[in-house]
C-alpha cells in the first residue's frame, strides 16, 4: 500500500518542437510506484504530447516514440513492476503558442513493501531499473 504521494506540476513551454522535446525532472528517492495519476487541464487541443521517462528512456507509454496526447483528461493508472530508481522525468513537446501544464501524482511505497506481484514482480522491477540505470 502506498505510503507517500509525490505531486508535480510540469509545464511544457510553448513552441517546443516534437523533434526537440523538453525533459522536466520529477524524481524522488528510490521507491516502488504503485499508481500514477495524471491530470491534463483543458487547452492543449492535440498540440501537446508527453511521455514518462527515466534516465532519458521512455517508460510510459511503453511503445517507443509514442506520446500521450490529451485535453481535459485524467488518467489513473494502477501499475506494477515499474522501474524503482525514482529518477522519473516528463518529456514532452508543445507546438501551441501557449504553455501547457500536466499535473502528476505518484503514489509510492518503500522498496519491498508495494504490491508488485510478489517476489517475481520485485525481481522484474529491480532488473528493469538496473537496465535503465546502466543504459543511461
Amino acid at each position: 500500500m502506498a505510503t507517500e504521494v509525490r505531486s508535480f506540476q510540469v509545464t511544457i513551454p510553448a513552441n517546443t518542437a516534437q523533434a526537440a522535446p523538453v525533459s522536466v525532472d520529477t524524481s524522488f528517492p528510490s521507491m516502488e510506484v504503485e499508481r500514477i495519476i495524471v491530470k491534463i487541464p483543458p487547452g492543449p487541443s492535440g498540440l501537446m504530447g508527453f511521455a514518462l521517462t527515466m534516465n532519458g528512456l521512455q517508460v510510459i507509454p511503453i511503445n517507443l516514440g509514442a506520446w500521450i496526447i490529451a485535453d481535459n483528461d485524467t488518467f489513473d493508472w494502477p501499475l506494477t513492476d515499474l522501474p524503482n530508481s525514482g529518477l522519473w522525468q516528463v518529456t514532452g513537446y508543445n507546438t501551441d503558442i501557449y504553455d501547457h501544464s500536466i499535473y502528476l501524482d505518484f503514489l509510492i511505497a518503500p522498496l519491498g513493501t508495494a504490491d508488485s506481484g510478489g517476489a517475481a514482480g520485485a525481481a522484474a522491477a529491480g532488473a528493469a531499473s538496473a537496465m535503465l540505470i546502466s543504459a543511461g
